[in-house]
């Protein structure tokens, strides 16, 4: 369901899935918090490909961010399709979360930024 891989000391996450709801948050959310145990944790999450967020991946990506400011660590959300976009911003997520249009922006902005 979730896929890994690390590129420049950033841990990317992609999903097999195009629906992160109430059904499969369960199973998606230990992974992300199990990067965040390690302090000072750069993580982006690739949303290229999920169609569909219910409320409780809305609450998911708010409690990840609460936890991850908790332990110095940093993540951030890219490839939204134009209708999670949307809901991001109706939610008004987007001016909490750090969103970028595709991965290579968002690989290339923690590499321009300061190290935490």
């Amino acid at each position: 369901m979730v896929v890994t891989e690390r590129t420049d000391g950033i841990d990317i996450l992609s999903f097999r899935t195009d629906r992160i709801n109430a059904l499969n948050v369960d199973v998606i959310r230990p992974v992300i918090l199990k990067l965040f145990e390690t302090p000072y944790t750069k993580v982006i999450i690739d949303m290229a490909g999920v169609s569909y967020l219910d409320s409780t991946a809305f609450a998911m990506f708010l409690h990840l961010l609460r936890v991850a400011r908790s332990n110095y660590c940093t993540y951030r959300l890219c490839s939204l399709s134009p209708g999670t976009r949307e809901l991001f911003e109706m939610l008004q997520l987007h001016q909490s979360l750090d969103i970028y249009p595709d991965r290579e922006s968002c690989l290339e902005s923690y590499i321009q930024s300061s190290p935490y």
